[in-house]
């Protein structure tokens, strides 16, 4: 068998392009900001920005080169070590505008919460590809039997579940619903490419309305915006609760097709944070829909080519790994969008590689690493190659792992 190890270009383009477009906007939005605040025209999100890339690319390096079988073989202790630090934030973890999302180590600042989606994609991708269809054993006389048969199988395969709960629940508690909301769009996305079987989903379904309209009415503020959200241009609330997002849907509308021009926007001005959750809006508004959609289309394009190396793939892990880090880089993106133009309510979702944020730039990166190093799999031989599209083939006939 050859090793030619061939990386895939297109989606270091696509990274680079949107990381590029977002150091371009995070100094747009903070540069004015900071010449009041500081005196200085370059923001300090762009200086952080800048050495945490560094870190990120060494990180991309890291994760590009090593073994696929340390990705299989780790995933679930990595997971157990996100879970370890989704713990540690809740109990010696920073605040910050109600929520409690980072550790702070002297001048460093980490967000755990961030690293757990590559670590739940992974964890997810190793569970779902070792997947079994489940055939229990009929109920016996014999306890003993039925107890090492069914009922320890069972809780077995039920364990990564309740391990992501777990996860979720950690994030929740440190008042971030919209992280925890994401990683379960995650766990969804690849329960549904898994091959997730009926009793499951209906399992998941009583689980998500039993706990979700708890979740909502666990904490006052919660109901409060999503109210208040609905009537945020009524007199009461639209220089109030509802600043934030109505004033970033009305930079957005002045946008227009083209945009008022770089830098001469005004929301940056005005809003709280227009370099992290609402960076959308000043992109918006400075270069219209086109600019917007531009933007958009880097993200677009990287999720595309995911998609497509997953359909590729011969190899269950991978198929599942590039179909998680898409559906984590879409849902989080659909969601920042749909709360700069005020569909949903503020809920502090970043946009992936153009919001600032150290730990999501390298953990993004992260991902992009491990990607390539699943797509860069050593060439077959030639007399291996029918075996190989025989595999494909069989993945293309059967994309969803059967089971419960």
């Amino acid at each position: 068998m050859r090793t030619r190890i061939v990386p895939d270009i297109w989606l270091f383009i696509f990274a680079v392009s949107a990381t590029l477009i977002g150091l371009l906007f995070i100094f747009d939005a903070g540069y004015a900001r900071s010449i009041q605040e500081t005196g200085s025209m370059i923001p300090a999100e762009f200086t952080t920005q800048i050495r945490l890339l560094v870190v990120a690319m060494v990180g991309y390096v890291i994760c590009r080169y090593l073994p696929i079988d340390f990705f299989k073989r780790s995933a679930g202790w990595l997971w157990i070590v996100s879970l370890i630090g989704l713990g540690l934030v809740d109990v010696i973890g920073k605040s910050q505008n109600e929520a409690k999302r980072w550790i702070a180590i002297g001048s460093v600042t980490i967000q755990p919460s961030e690293f757990a989606k590559l670590t739940l994609v992974l964890f997810l991708a190793a569970v779902l590809a070792e997947k079994k269809e489940w055939n229990p054993a009929k109920r016996r006389r014999n306890f003993a039997l039925w107890f090492d048969n069914v009922l320890v199988p069972q809780f077995k395969r039920w364990v990564p579940g309740f391990l992501v709960l777990v996860g979720i629940f950690f994030i929740e508690l440190g008042k971030d619903l919209g992280t925890a909301g994401v990683l379960f769009a995650i766990f969804l996305a690849m329960c549904a490419t898994g091959g997730v079987g009926r009793r499951s989903w209906a399992t998941i379904g009583v689980v998500v309305l039993i706990f979700l309209p708890a979740l909502f009415m666990k904490q006052a503020y919660r109901m409060e915006r999503l109210t208040t959200h609905t009537a945020r241009w009524e007199t009461q609330n639209v220089d109030d609760k509802g600043f934030q997002t109505t004033q970033a849907e009305r930079g957005m509308a002045d946008g227009g097709l083209f945009g008022v021009g770089i830098g001469s926007g005004q929301v940056k001005h005005i809003i709280p944070a227009p370099t992290t959750d609402y960076i959308m809006a000043t992109i918006a508004e400075e270069t219209g829909l086109v600019g917007a959609l531009i933007v958009l289309g880097a993200i677009a394009g990287l999720v595309w080519r995911l998609l497509a190396l997953a359909k590729r793939a011969t190899d269950r892990f991978a198929a599942l790994t590039f179909y998680g880090i898409a559906s984590w880089i879409g849902i989080q993106t659909a969601v920042n969008v749909m709360m700069a133009n005020a569909t949903l309510p503020s809920i502090g979702i970043p946009i992936p590689f153009i919001s600032s944020g150290g730990s999501s730039l390298v953990a993004l990166w992260m991902a992009i690493g491990v990607a390539q190093r699943l797509a860069a799999a050593p060439a077959l031989a030639p007399q291996e190659d029918e075996n190989a599209n025989r595999n494909h083939r069989r993945w293309n006939r059967r994309p969803h792992l059967s089971g419960a």
